[in-house]
């Protein structure tokens, strides 16, 4: 059960982080994405910073659906 909590817990976390990074001063100021130009042009891409943010949203729907199957299934103990 600690496993489950875990992972909910890092559902949460990593999807916080992949929507709020792209967006933030740290990526715009990361010398390792701005190495060469090629890396330039898709990291300062708008699409690409979505792509990102979309995929920690799928993190944090992740743990949700994992959180509500927790919920349910206290719920249905307490019923018998």
């Amino acid at each position: 059960m600690a496993t489950t909590y875990l992972f909910i817990f890092y559902c949460f976390e990593a999807g916080i982080f992949f929507i709020v990074i792209p967006w933030s001063r740290f990526w715009a100021l990361n010398p390792l994405l701005h190495y060469s130009p090629s890396i330039v042009a898709l990291t300062d891409n708008n699409y690409i910073r979505g792509l990102i943010s979309g995929f920690g949203l799928v993190h944090i729907m992740v743990g949700l659906v994992d959180l509500s199957a927790i919920v349910g299934k206290r719920r249905a103990r307490e019923r018998k």
